[in-house]
């Protein structure tokens, strides 16, 4: 029982993990505001999740802002894509829904698959931006390869964020949940499936870098 209350003890370890998610929330949150830093705050915030699976103890709030910076222009490009796509389907499902129902079911049905196929590559590009360097192109790609790759991984990850944000934004008493951990759970309880499978790329580049 000692063991359980010292500084070292599992009590602790998981106040401070709660203390940490809330911080990077919020951050990622206030960073994202301007909207088109969202993708530069959310590279940061996976940067963080890892190093926390790593168990190194770091300056949260510093090596955030660091990382932040250090993804600024080579993210925000790629983001500012991926969040008009996202726009995009969301008008379009919009003007779909008061077409005629022949139409409207074939339109919203492939919605749902362009939709899914985003979610696909959400989960995975900015765990990825976080870890790796490559051109506009290849983080599109290596998002696409891996979240096809590790498919039920990639499955597991889209329903962690569909759920989470679901509860979070649906049920009013639940919303004050929404600021203080709605992107930093379903972020943290994904870095359980993502890392690993980032773990290995990087550890098979290390092992063979003319690759």
């Amino acid at each position: 029982m000692k063991d359980f209350f010292s500084l070292d003890g599992p009590l602790m370890r998981a106040l401070s993990g709660i203390t940490t998610l809330l911080i990077l929330n919020i951050l990622t949150l206030v960073c994202s505001l301007p909207v088109f830093t969202a993708g530069a705050a959310l590279t940061a915030l996976n940067y963080c999740l890892m190093k926390m699976a790593d168990d190194e103890d770091t300056r949260i709030v510093a090596m955030y802002f660091g990382q932040f910076k250090n993804n600024f222009r080579s993210v925000t490009g790629p983001w500012l894509v991926i969040l008009g796509f996202g726009v995009f389907l969301y008008f379009d499902y919009q003007v779909f829904v008061l077409s005629a129902e022949t139409v409207r079911t074939i339109a919203i049905i492939l919605i749902y698959l362009a939709a899914l196929i985003w979610m696909f590559l959400y989960v995975w590009f900015f765990p990825l931006a976080a870890k790796f360097e490559n051109s506009f192109g290849a983080k599109f790609k290596n998002a696409f390869l891996m979240a096809v790759g590790a498919l039920p991984r990639t499955v597991a990850m889209v329903a962690i964020w569909v759920v989470t944000l679901f509860v979070l934004t649906q049920y009013y008493r639940l919303l004050p949940l929404f600021l203080f951990f709605g992107i930093s759970l379903p972020a943290y309880l994904s870095s359980f499936l993502y890392y690993p499978v980032i773990k290995r790329q990087i550890e098979q580049r290390d092992e063979d870098p003319s690759d």
